[in-house]
């Protein structure tokens, strides 16, 4: 195992351990326990799916580099229409959103269309 896996890995368990101990103890406000142990619970998840999915192989190589960026460039652009049609929604008054869920929706389609769009250049093959 990377060190870089270990590190995280001790970070994970150190963020549940303590959202555990204060959420049974009653320390603190009740919110930053459930996020430490979220944040421990979904670093270990993670950690776990790419040793798996990795074991000994190099993690990344000039190909999947390419893909990568070529997703992160793909989620942008889809990013961008979907802050103008936000824009629109909200001056031609068909919608009134918050700042809190505008953020929170553009942030959950980068994570979604960046991954997805990774993942289908990695199954298709090479870009040409």
């Amino acid at each position: 195992m990377d060190n870089r896996y270990k590190y995280s890995l001790y970070a994970a368990i150190i963020a549940f351990v303590a959202g555990v101990t204060a959420s049974v103890l009653q320390i603190g406000n009740e919110e930053v326990a459930n996020i430490l142990i979220n944040i421990g619970v979904a670093l270990i998840a993670v950690l776990l799916i790419r040793l798996r999915r990795t074991g000994n192989l190099p993690e990344k190589d000039e190909r999947t580099k390419k893909l990568g960026a070529y997703g992160l460039s793909y989620s942008w652009l889809i990013t961008f229409l979907a802050l103008n049609l936000i824009f629109w929604i909200d001056r031609l008054r068909f919608a009134q959103l918050t700042v809190s869920e505008v953020v929170f929706i553009l942030g959950i389609l980068m994570l979604v269309t960046a991954k997805g769009f990774q993942w289908h250049f990695l199954s298709k093959g090479d870009m040409d």
